[in-house]
């Protein structure tokens, strides 16, 4: 009994030290950016610069994506997959193995995949229809046509016609051009192999379709042509799932394969395809999803921008699909392309990330990459090379002094999203078949983010109202449903995966043989239903933060399970929540500042506390690691102290430099101060004070609020730093630094780029030097920025220090 009881002691030491350490952090738990290579034209010395600016930052991975160059600087461009090129990869390849980073490749340049090696005949095809009426008889008829589209936004060496991605030899000849680069040049693989969003514009033909159509469907589609171009719903599904087939099978498959075969693995986003697109995701290692806009969530204190960004087109119906099929197939990686035009060029804040992010983050995504960075060399004048979309993470934007705070969130996140495996309630079947029947006047049915809305509306409103009772789901096609089973109370994937019940949505078709399947399941015991609140509450519990506002996604591990929760609501949230899970202990993870501490529960519901914004994990364990602490009684409100002042201001760095200290009774923002150098200002500015704590008050524990930040702030009490203030609430702990008698306090607050850009374009600087598009607005305009009016930067309030409990 003795062995017994100290095992048991030691179980529960282990059990607690676990509890107090974070997974460990590795290459891919940091953040990956993509990494505009501007006509390739990249040197060793460059290289590792700006390799080192992304490492220190926390960058883990970088994409190399090669687009068209800079005006003027034809000389220095390598062209794509010349010896010369292959050459600069190596390099790449090397340093980034030196600082353990990973190399991942775009495979081509700009997109969709294409070159000039892609002769005509392998080009993507278009369907030719010719309609006439001879004798009173209606002949219609079909030849193949090229599109000629060529490669968007193509590197030197990339330009050319896009490949026809159904036609089997076509995709197998591209990439032989592409290995046999590698294999002659001795060029190691990349870790990760990338495909962008699908953005092949009316291809909506391939010569071998009409006899892949004969084998699939069982009838000719050559002779049901005037159907077909009359909109028949039945017979326009059926093309449309031909074409769905043979790009799963010719291109993806085919693409997946050839990988493989070379040790690579591949990154994909699936979305803009004309296909089913949890197949086509799950076909691949990392499924990739993408934001596209800005959200509105109202969150208190976050700072807008009105007229300068634009409505996110990728709600979470959209964002699920990649998620989805990582979980139904059991692929440990989702992975997103992150803030595409979140705002306009140089007004993107930290703190206006973190919110789409932390939805990303509850949807299913990992494995988070920026889009982007843009290669520039050390040397060249500011804002250096830039891509023509933002938002744009790189060493010249003023916001990269901080941004390793962003970093660090990321990986802490991360960290824990890639741990154990996911947890959703319920399947939801995607009804592919009644998509393919609508709108069927337009033969090419392309699954965009931008048109989600229209194409999938009662599918959408299905995922939306799951959401709302407080379940989440992942959704499931024909093809992985049909090799689903019922295992042990709960229905199972191929792959493992469990959810508590199987969701129809309202009207779906479903054919015969799969309706088989789930009458079988059904026998078995398998949960099949509707969306029906009662029904639903009888196989799974809502999870009560949900119901309160609070996006979360739980998942399982070898302990218990961990929630990544973020209160995106306009309210702050405290109060007692009932977890769906059975749980003994909990511990919370703040991914902001790494600190760990002990659940509060009460009457086995965990206490949250959660300010509009803010995001904690939780982590919940099947024993209890230490004897229950009584707990303490909570004050109503809390002391505040106002930083009164009187404050100075000055600048540690600035563009132009500015050497005044300026006095100021309360602090504000300095593009309002009388003077002409600091409204165009790019930099950090210092406000500092003095405040006089007695011993009573050294005492206590604070924290300092510093209210409506612009943008992000390092703060330092007597010297020292207490952390890094970039999202809202813009609110750090002031830890035991301060002390009796006067503290010197500190807050170094960094700007955006706006007010500087805006001053070179009013001044006529020629610095969009890039080429093709360039620089454009939101609406993919060519644009000035003369006109904007000047962007606060600094503090718009007084601070306060308030005591807090925890």
């Amino acid at each position: 009994m003795k062995k017994y009881l100290l095992l048991m002691i030691l179980v529960g030491q282990t059990m607690g030290a676990i509890a107090q350490s974070w997974p460990v952090s590795s290459v891919i738990t940091k953040p990956g950016t993509r990494w505009w290579w501007m006509g390739s034209a990249v040197d060793s010395v460059n290289l590792r610069w700006n390799l080192d600016q992304l490492y220190k930052a926390g960058i883990g991975t970088v994409e190399i994506t090669p687009i068209y160059g800079i005006q003027g600087n034809e000389k220095k461009e390598l062209r794509y997959l010349s010896a010369e090129w292959m050459k600069a990869l190596r390099a790449t390849e090397a340093i980034a193995k030196e600082k353990g980073m990973q190399i991942d490749l775009n495979n081509g340049t700009g997109w969709p995949f294409g070159g000039p090696w892609v002769p005509k005949n392998e080009a993507a095809c278009k369907a030719v229809f010719h309609d006439t009426v001879i004798d009173g008889r209606r002949k219609v008829t079909v030849e193949v046509g090229r599109t000629g589209q060529k490669v968007k936004r193509a590197a030197p060496g990339g330009e050319g016609f896009v490949i026809d991605h159904f036609d089997k030899s076509a995709v197998k000849n591209y990439l032989n051009h592409i290995d046999s680069a590698f294999k002659t040049s001795a060029t190691p693989y990349p870790a990760t192999f990338f495909n962008d969003s699908y953005e092949v514009y009316g291809a909506d033909w391939t010569p071998a379709l009409p006899a892949e159509f004969k084998k699939r469907r069982g009838y000719d589609l050559l002779t049901v042509l005037d159907k077909l171009v009359d909109g028949a719903p039945q017979i326009v599904s059926d093309y449309r799932e031909t074409l769905s087939d043979m790009l799963l099978e010719n291109f993806t498959h085919q693409w997946v394969n050839w990988a493989h075969k070379n040790g690579v693995k591949v990154r994909s986003q699936a979305h803009g395809s004309p296909a089913n697109l949890i197949d086509l995701y799950a076909e691949v290692d990392i499924p990739e999803t993408e934001g596209f806009g800005l959200s509105d969530f109202g969150i208190k204190g976050l700072r807008t921008d009105s007229g300068f960004t634009r409505k996110n087109d990728s709600d979470i119906s959209m964002l699920k699909y990649a998620s989805s099929a990582a979980h139904i197939t059991g692929k440990p990686l989702t992975s997103s392309e992150t803030f595409t035009w979140l705002t306009e060029h140089f007004r993107t804040s930290l703190s206006q990330m973190k919110p789409d992010l932390d939805l990303m983050f509850t949807c299913g995504v990992n494995r988070m990459f920026f889009h982007g960075t843009t290669y520039s060399p050390k040397d060249e004048a500011w804002p250096g090379w830039k891509f023509y979309a933002s938002v744009d993470m790189s060493p010249t934007n003023s916001i990269w002094r901080d941004a390793s705070a962003l970093m660090t969130y990321i990986d802490r996140c991360q960290r824990f999203l890639q741990m154990g495996q996911p947890d959703n309630d319920f399947l939801v079947y995607l009804p592919i078949k009644d998509f393919w029947k609508r709108d069927t006047k337009n033969l090419l049915m392309q699954f965009d983010i931008h048109s989600m809305a229209k194409k999938a509306p009662d599918f959408i409103k299905t995922v939306l109202e799951i959401d709302s009772l407080g379940y989440d789901c992942d959704y499931i096609s024909d093809r992985y449903l049909l090799s689903t089973q019922y295992v042990g109370g709960e229905l199972q994937t191929a792959s493992g995966t469990r959810y508590k019940a199987l969701i129809i949505p309202e009207g779906a078709n479903i054919d015969t043989r799969l309706r088989q399947h789930l009458n079988d399941l059904k026998l078995r015991g398998a949960n099949i239903m509707g969306v029906d609140p009662e029904r639903m509450a009888l196989v799974a519990h809502p999870e009560q933060m949900r119901l309160e506002g609070i996006r979360t996604i739980r998942r399982r591990n070898v302990t218990g399970w961990h929630y990544f929760m973020a209160n995106l609501s306009p309210h702050d949230i405290r109060k007692p929540i009932t977890l769906a899970v059975p749980f003994k202990d909990a511990y919370w993870f703040d991914p902001m500042n790494g600190d760990i501490k002990r659940a509060e529960i009460v009457h086995g519901k965990v206490i949250i506390d959660l300010r509009s914004g803010r995001s904690l994990i939780l982590q919940t364990y099947n024993s209890l690691l230490a004897p229950l602490k009584k707990r303490r009684a909570k004050r109503n409100g809390c002391e505040k102290v106002l930083l009164d002042g009187p404050w100075t201001l000055n600048f540690t760095e600035s563009t132009p430099k500015v050497a005044r200290t300026f006095k100021m009774k309360s602090p504000h923002t300095w593009e309002t101060l009388n003077d002409a150098s600091v409204k165009v200002l790019m930099g950090t500015g210092c406000y500092t004070t003095f405040i006089y704590l007695d011993k009573a008050k050294a005492k206590k524990h604070w924290q300092i609020e510093l209210g409506d930040v612009r943008e992000s702030a390092r703060v330092y009490i007597n010297d020292k730093p207490i952390g890094v203030a970039w999202a809202v609430p813009f609110v750090l702990d002031c830890k035991d630094v301060l002390k009796e008698g006067y503290n010197k306090i500190s807050i170094e607050v960094t700007n955006l780029p706006a007010n500087r850009i805006a001053d070179m374009d009013r001044k006529g600087v020629k610095w969009r030097k890039m080429k093709e598009i360039n620089i454009v607005n939101l609406e993919y305009k060519k644009t000035t920025y003369a006109n904007w009016s000047p962007v606060p930067s600094g503090l718009t309030s007084t601070p306060f220090l308030c005591e807090t409990n925890n």
